[in-house]
């Protein structure tokens, strides 16, 4: 019997740590605004609330493969990809995908509150959570409550000295991948709806060659801006990876980010980063190293830079890493392992995203592809089916009618392939309005 597909495992999983996609920028100001001020308080907020029209067509999940066999006999296996429910068929066939859905896009409804003060001459202090909510209901239950999401929170101090953040916000690995995503294709949009029948937030990019940086509880130091560069060090609450079935971890995982960010010119902007992680990861209980692993290490790093002159934007970005899943850092999920082995796999992944900006027209086209390498008992394994790469195309248009109000249309094309040929190629379109403040 093989493992359960990582693709399948990782959808199921995904209105759990939804990206984690996945995803706000709080470093991207998108938008503030004052509510109230004193002479050295003022209380702030944010947000953004949109609605968009998801419309998915393509290849069913695929099915066994009948010229599988094994010890004599057709070996059962079944590919789920992004188990979407598929339109009924009388054959044994993959068959068929066509749903709509409303949709919450890429980053969700999010309301924003902040208070932020001088409690030195040369020190600044803000407080800032973050909440989202969806628009879609599970499974469609129209009768089924959204529970609301406590996204983010944190108290920051900033100084000459640089800053220091406490409390839950955007971890630092694959965080200049994501912000390209955003920036240059779905700041306004949807990008791939994983599957479309839960709720939350989608995909963009992610999974597509972005690993998605996601959020966690930690402490962040940030040093000063030196001739554009700056260096982020950060530790985070660690994360178990029980889907594979590693249970155990002990101390905090360290990630850092150096950037280096230069503008030229009247419109010209460079910027440079690399970011990285590592985290110790245990099997629970008794465990002999003499027969098997009882620890592993998740590693990885990130890399990529954008570039903008004028009206043409281009953001370039990668990552290597092990035990880091397909969609984001540490991900809780089959695809970090194999099984029953437990040894992590390496994968990679390569992402590019173009946009021309004229006058209020924004338009973007981008590609991307995320690989996952066998490991030696993946490679003896002939009945097992392991994924081999997804890779996403997207392309679209929007237009800020003014600028908090934003009209997205937009296509995605995902491609699964798996070890033995197997595939699945859905088109996704999407079209829809946000309101930002």
């Amino acid at each position: 019997m093989t493992s359960p597909r990582p693709r399948a495992r990782a959808a199921r999983l995904y209105p759990l740590f939804v990206l984690l996609a996945v995803l706000a920028i709080p470093r991207i100001v998108l938008a503030e605004r004052v509510i109230a001020q004193g002479d050295d308080w003022q209380v702030y907020t944010d947000g953004r609330v949109a609605g968009f029209l998801s419309w998915v067509h393509g290849d069913g999940a695929p099915s066994a493969n009948p010229n599988l066999v094994r010890d004599g006999q057709n070996e059962n296996v079944t590919y789920p990809g992004w188990a979407i429910p598929t339109e009924p068929h009388s054959d044994n066939s993959a068959g068929t995908v066509n749903m709509m859905r409303i949709r919450s896009g890429f980053l969700g409804n999010q309301l924003g509150l902040g208070v932020r003060g001088q409690v030195t001459p040369w020190t600044t202090v803000t407080g800032y959570i973050q909440i989202w909510a969806f628009v879609e209901a599970d499974q469609r239950n129209k009768a089924n409550t959204n529970p609301l999401d406590a996204r983010q929170g944190y108290a920051k101090l900033e100084g000459p000295w640089g800053s220091f953040l406490a409390g839950r916000t955007r971890t630092l690995f694959s965080r200049g991948a994501t912000d390209i995503n955003v920036l240059y294709a779905h700041k306004w949009g949807v990008g791939f709806p994983n599957t479309v029948d839960n709720h939350g937030p989608t995909q963009g990019m992610v999974g597509f060659g972005v690993m998605g940086s996601g959020f966690g509880a930690g402490m962040i130091y940030g040093t000063p801006v030196l001739g554009g560069l700056q260096l982020n060090v950060g530790i985070f609450d660690p994360v178990t990876l029980g889907g594979p079935g590693w249970n155990g971890t002990k101390y905090v995982r360290p990630e850092s980010e150096l950037t280096f960010e230069r503008k030229f010119g009247q419109t010209g902007k460079v910027v440079l980063f690399v970011d990285g992680i590592y985290q110790k990861i245990y099997l629970t209980g008794q465990c002999d190293s003499s027969v098997r692993l009882c620890e592993e290490t998740v590693e990885g790093v990130g890399y990529g830079g954008r570039f903008e002159v004028g009206p043409f934007h281009l953001g370039v970005a990668g990552f290597y890493g092990k035990g880091l899943g397909l969609s984001y850092a540490l991900e809780n999920s089959p695809a970090a392992a194999d099984s029953p082995d437990l040894r992590l796999r390496w994968s990679d992944g390569y992402y590019v995203q173009t946009q021309l900006v004229l006058r209020k027209f924004d338009l973007f086209a981008g590609w991307g592809i995320v690989r996952l390498f066998r490991t030696p008992l993946d490679q003896s394994q002939d009945w097992n089916s392991a994924i081999t790469y997804q890779m996403g195309i997207n392309a679209g248009i929007v237009y800020n009618m003014t600028p908090n109000v934003h009209f997205d249309l937009e296509y995605f094309r995902a491609a699964d392939k798996w070890r033995l040929g197997e595939s699945q190629v859905l088109n996704c379109s999407a079209f829809g309005v946000t309101f930002n403040w």
